[in-house]
């Protein structure tokens, strides 16, 4: 199951809706929509995401959590332009160990990423340290 796939089927069994009169509503195949839900398909296209918004009339924070998973679940995405070296073999060396990383590897690598993306680097340190 992909993040995109448990949103959907979280919400749409929130709606108490079937996954045919979703589709329907969507209008795509229930087929298609199964396979979203188990992950194994790519999120949709912006069109049918924002359909799904008013369709299941989305509040604020379920749009946020929609387009979030949606990101999550990318399967290809693109290196930008101007990467530095390190950053070529931090990205590959991920790359060969997906799906064999321990929960410990994950937490660890978020924790070191989120160093970078705060203004309180120190309280980060200490919750890693914990």
């Amino acid at each position: 199951m992909s993040p995109f796939g448990l949103f959907l089927e979280r919400v749409r069994r929130s709606r108490q809706l079937q996954q045919k009169q979703l589709a329907a509503d969507l209008g795509i195949q229930a087929s298609y929509l199964s396979l979203l839900e188990k992950g194994r398909k790519v999120p949709p296209s912006k069109q049918v995401l924002e359909k799904l918004i008013h369709v299941l009339n989305l509040d604020e924070e379920e749009q946020a959590g929609m387009w979030d998973s949606a990101e999550q679940s990318q399967r290809n995405f693109q290196l930008p332009d101007g990467l530095p070296l390190e950053e070529y073999l931090v990205v590959n060396e991920l790359r060969k160990q997906l799906g064999r990383l321990s929960k410990g590897q994950i937490k660890l690598m978020l924790d070191v990423l989120a160093l970078g993306t705060t203004s309180d680097k120190q309280s980060n340190f200490r919750r890693t340290e914990m």
